[in-house]
């Protein structure tokens, strides 16, 4: 076998002259470093007791004391929690259900404080017309525009779904459409 030292000398240069090779992951480089937001998420279901004990309460039609332990239930949940507005929304439909509109309208004004707080925006709007039409069944027309108030600039902010912006502002005529006694 001949060996000509030219040959070898090309081949080494070109071994110790060819590029690194890549990998997949620089270790040295900085990598970005990102932190999520830690939200805890609990929604009621059919195992939660209270769960459990609100249906058995409502079926039997016992509405306030439904209400009484949705509300004990959403006070529970951590304050993070994007969907603890919902048991807040039962709460005060079953208050409204056992004719207690001042306990309806704050926690209808909870659940849309917490949809607002957790960047549900489309939630808190409607919330805001619910507490709105729950103003006018307490007699509190100064309830009734601030909420109404409120629900508007959801639907002016340009944030919401055209077909979720539409449904605002017919339920908002709708409230405005309602008689209200203006001696609160």
């Amino acid at each position: 076998m001949v060996r000509d030292p030219k040959i070898l000398l090309l081949a080494a240069l070109g071994i110790f002259l060819m590029p690194p090779p890549v990998t997949a992951q620089d270790v040295d480089a900085p990598r970005p470093m990102y932190e999520l937001p830690t939200i805890t998420v609990s929604v009621l279901s059919e195992a939660d007791p209270l769960y459990e004990s609100a249906s058995d309460l409502y079926q039997a039609n016992d509405w306030k004391g439904a209400a009484e332990l949705y509300r004990a239930a959403a006070e529970g949940m951590p304050a993070n929690d994007a969907n603890s507005y919902i048991p807040f929304d039962m709460s005060a439909r079953l208050y409204f259900y056992a004719g207690e509109y001042g306990d309806s309208r704050g926690m209808m004004e909870r659940a849309a404080e917490v949809a607002e707080a957790t960047g549900d925006d489309v939630s808190a709007a409607y919330r805001h017309v619910d507490a709105a039409f729950i103003a006018i069944w307490e007699g509190f027309p100064g309830k009734r525009r601030e909420h109404v108030a409120a629900a508007e600039n959801y639907a002016r902010s340009g944030g919401l779904d055209k077909p979720d912006t539409e449904k605002i502002w017919a339920l908002i005529r709708g409230v405005d459409a309602l008689p209200v006694a203006e001696d609160r």
